[in-house]
């Protein structure tokens, strides 16, 4: 089913788009949300997460109405593990400006690592994403600006892509669980999102928005749920 992020068919509309989506968005706890480490249910280490992430190879796609980064390898390489559960990547998109909100503060881009266990239980890592014209820990500055073109990207470009330098410095995360941000918005999915941010270069920042541009579901209600800031 046809959806976007503005007009009839945006987000305050998507569940009157079809019965799928209605069930997805009235079924489940829906993403994204407002962190906030003052709302926060608890502070502490008891969620363990760990990555295990290599230098892959990535083919770019467009769907969605975003860029999108595959592993071009069936291999189960890149994983994470969370509460000693393993959740395997299997994509990498984009959001302008950020999804959920930080300590009151957007963002004008977040990433989302998309993981599924064995069990086809779901995990998103968000990043959100700082402008820098030195970038000090991204490796999206490989990504060609021309990449970031619809047209371009439906081609399938390979990237080469150092996983680990996705990831900001300091790995301090918060957890909840939620839902898929895109339509059919459904859950549970557990959601992994970084209180710190990383840095893309101003150019493809810019990039980002010419050919990309707005990509973002408003925030939703929290609706009581608990989230938790613990250290990686």
């Amino acid at each position: 089913m046809e959806w976007n992020y503005q007009g009839d068919r945006g987000p305050d509309n998507w569940k009157t788009i079809c019965s799928a989506f209605y069930q997805a968005e009235t079924e489940s706890l829906q993403s994204p949300i407002a962190l906030d480490d003052n709302q926060t249910n608890l502070t502490s280490s008891q969620h363990s997460l760990r990555f295990d992430y290599n230098r892959t190879l990535f083919e770019s796609s467009f769907f969605n109405h975003t860029v999108h980064l595959s592993p071009k390898t069936n291999e189960k390489v890149n994983f994470v593990t969370f509460n000693h559960k393993k959740y395997f990547l299997e994509d990498l998109h984009f959001h302008l400006p950020s999804e959920h909100e930080i300590n009151q503060e957007s963002f004008p881009l977040e990433f989302h690592l998309v993981h599924r266990s064995v069990k086809n239980d779901l995990l998103v890592v968000g990043v959100t994403v700082l402008p820098s014209e030195r970038p000090m820990n991204t490796v999206l500055a490989v990504i060609d600006e021309k990449a970031l073109h619809p047209r371009i990207a439906e081609r399938g470009l390979t990237v080469p892509i150092e996983l680990k330098r996705l990831l900001p410095e300091k790995k301090q995360f918060y957890h909840y669980t939620g839902s898929l941000t895109t339509p059919p918005t459904s859950g549970p999915v557990e959601w992994i999102v970084f209180r710190h941010q990383t840095y893309m270069r101003q150019g493809l920042l810019q990039a980002f928005k010419r050919n990309v541009g707005k990509t973002n579901r408003p925030l939703q209600p929290r609706s009581g749920r608990p989230i938790y800031l613990s250290d990686c």
